[in-house]
């Protein structure tokens, strides 16, 4: 549950009578912390000064912009065959543990035949680390995986056999340590141990091919800290621009609402999808790649915590959909234990990979949820939302303070593109997040910003989460510049919602709610800001009861903070939706 003091850019950040005091350092007090997770009350009333501001798109602009060119040395593959690692990047895993992950050798591109995963009998995956550069001591093993898409049946024929995808986890790390490590690209190093830690002398003689040294600061349990925000990235030259400006604002972690690459908006290397009666039917998989390779010099270096999104699902005809995101980018769904099984999802295992925990004790937690699930209704029987329920109920707000909710799809936004589309997983879960007072929730897939006041049931209520949209990364589809109250023509569905053509194929569930008009005349009055530009988000959590937040968009060349707000947890008066 959330307040907020609003800083606009005419504005001084204006105070609020009764707000708790605040340092810009330190934990904050046990006494506060225990306030903010009290009975549930109001927060603080939203201030009049804020009426919902609306930056129309700037016409002489574009949309968007093409994919980086294959050639671009930033997304090239720097030496052939598996001499060289590749695609490095870091998962948080848990306050004292990172998943290392990163490609070797080559994918194969074929045509007809029906591909085989690369073998990985016999290849070892090694990560050598330390807190000295040049004495790496210590050294860590895990395991290789590697998948296959075969597209042989797809009106546009193709096959994929990924590259050897390593993951090893480091465990036992310091909290605030920096450390430095090397992968070992092509498995020549072997041990006897699956997965396990030890010294460098345990490894053979054999001198192994490795890559430079790579270095990353395990985020301290504390106060402050600093997320990077993004969505919907995928990699073109406005997501370029957005990944300087992220990285330029020097993130602890980062905090992806998926839609990584979009493989599958792609024919062939320079060649997008246009004949749509092809797409979900082929997706163009070396993209995974070109993208592990722009995103490495921020993701090598930072931990993330991601979910995944629409593009992601990449059905094939046997029936498993995400098949490249659950080989690439595991999470640690089973606690803290390191990831051993890599499967596509399916009817019979329909939520594998799919959420999540993530928790800095002392100081937040994330929970990353689905609405991507074969067959998925919501209900309270579900796997996902029992343990919703249950992730929910077990967090001591009084040692965890900050409570935070990811999804792709977005619940609270008032643009077109997908406007109350994902009404059946809001219907079902938002009961849950107003019980257990859930501070923020952060979404993409509508590729734009906007930031909502505390709301719940479609009103502005300040025992609400803040809604985050922020799926303006800089993908291939561009902008989405209509605003639902002022597109014209009005969508056939904001007279006659039953119709059901503002729910996509990909996530079939049809819930309709009636809460006030359907499709608003203006901007709704829970809606604080909102700009179809490309950008990205920054949270500083500065103690158990105050957060920053801001949106800098790419205005090209450089950045702008174009909305900016404190998020104030705790108070005396009762809630709306109590």
């Amino acid at each position: 549950m959330t307040r907020i003091l609003i800083t606009l850019a005419a504005v001084a950040l204006l105070l609020v009578s009764g707000a708790h005091s605040s340092s810009s350092r330190g934990a904050g007090s046990s006494a506060e912390a225990a306030a903010a997770a009290g009975d549930r009350k109001l927060l603080v009333k939203i201030l009049p000064d804020e009426q919902p501001k609306s930056v129309p798109f700037d016409n002489s602009l574009q949309l968007g912009s093409p994919d980086i060119k294959q050639s671009d040395p930033r997304i090239t593959k720097k030496a052939p065959g598996c001499i060289l690692p590749e695609q490095v990047h870091i998962t948080f895993w848990s306050a004292t543990s990172v998943l290392v992950s990163w490609a070797s050798c080559d994918a194969v591109l074929g045509t007809t035949q029906p591909p085989q995963p690369r073998p990985t009998a016999g290849v070892n995956s090694i990560v050598l680390y330390g807190t000295n550069p040049k004495k790496l001591r210590k050294l860590a093993t895990g395991v290789a995986t590697s998948y296959a898409n075969d597209y042989s049946k797809s009106k546009r024929q193709g096959t994929y056999a990924s590259p050897l995808l390593h993951h090893v986890l480091l465990t036992g790390l310091v909290p605030g340590q920096q450390y430095f490590y090397k992968v070992v690209g092509d498995g020549h190093i072997h041990s006897s141990s699956n997965s396990s830690s030890s010294s460098v002398d345990a490894a053979t003689k054999k001198t192994p091919v490795t890559s430079r040294t790579f270095n990353f600061t395990v985020p301290r349990t504390g106060f402050p800290l600093r997320l990077g925000v993004l969505a919907d990235p995928g990699q073109t030259y406005n997501t370029s621009e957005v990944l300087a400006g992220l990285t330029a604002s020097k993130p602890q972690m980062v905090l992806m609402g998926g839609d990584f690459g979009y493989a599958d908006n792609w024919m062939a290397p320079e060649q997008p999808i246009t004949d749509w009666s092809i797409y979900y039917t082929f997706t163009y998989q070396p993209k995974w790649d070109t993208w592990g390779r722009l995103f490495e010099p921020l993701l090598s270096h930072v931990p993330l915590m991601h979910t995944h999104g629409n593009h992601e699902i990449e059905p094939l005809a046997n029936g498993e959909h995400m098949n490249a995101y659950n080989h690439r980018f595991p999470v640690p769904q089973n606690g803290s234990a390191a990831p051993t099984k890599f499967t596509a999802v399916t009817a019979e295992d329909p939520f594998a990979n799919l959420y999540h925990a993530a928790e800095l004790p002392g100081v937040f937690k994330a929970l990353f949820l689905t609405s991507y699930s074969p067959n998925q209704t919501f209900s309270k029987q579900e796997e996902q939302y029992k343990w919703l329920e249950q992730q929910l109920a077990q967090t001591d707000r009084t040692k965890t303070p900050w409570l935070i909710v990811v999804t792709h799809a977005p619940w609270y936004m008032s643009y077109k593109g997908h406007f109350r589309e994902n009404e059946c997983m809001r219907e079902a879960y938002e009961p849950l997040l107003l019980k257990h007072k859930v501070d923020m929730v952060f979404s993409g897939h509508t590729h734009a910003y906007e930031r909502t006041k505390p709301t719940a049931q479609y009103q502005v209520d300040e025992c609400g989460p803040v809604y985050f949209t922020i799926g303006d990364g800089g993908n291939i589809e561009g902008l989405y510049k209509d605003f639902i109250d002022t597109v014209q023509p009005k969508p056939a569905w904001c007279a006659d919602p039953e119709i059901g053509t503002q729910f996509p194929s990909y996530q079939p569930q049809k819930c309709i709610t009636r809460i006030g008009e359907y499709c608003p005349s203006k901007q709704p009055a829970y809606s604080a800001y909102r700009e179809p530009s490309f950008g990205f988000g920054s949270l500083d959590l500065i103690n158990a009861t105050h957060a920053n937040w801001k949106w800098t968009k790419s205005i090209v060349p450089g950045w702008k903070v174009a909305d900016q707000v404190t998020i104030v947890r705790g108070g005396n008066a009762a809630c709306k939706s109590a």
